[in-house]
């Protein structure tokens, strides 16, 4: 269970930075693909930022 965690609270933060990234590239660019993914990426950075805040806080609470 701990190393589970572990894991989890690194590669949550990392898939959400990444997804951040990807979305400020596409910014930067602002071609067609932004503008058709910009909202899909901004949901999909907000849910996995929910998912690690929630795991982190059930992390807190087992131990």
């Amino acid at each position: 269970m701990d190393n589970a965690a572990s894991i989890l609270m690194v590669i949550l933060p990392v898939a959400v930075a990444g997804i951040l990234v990807t979305g400020l590239l596409g910014f930067a660019v602002n071609g067609p693909w932004y503008k058709r993914h910009a909202n899909t990426l901004m949901k999909l950075r907000v849910s996995l930022q929910l998912v690690a805040i929630l795991s982190l806080l059930a992390l807190v609470a087992l131990t």
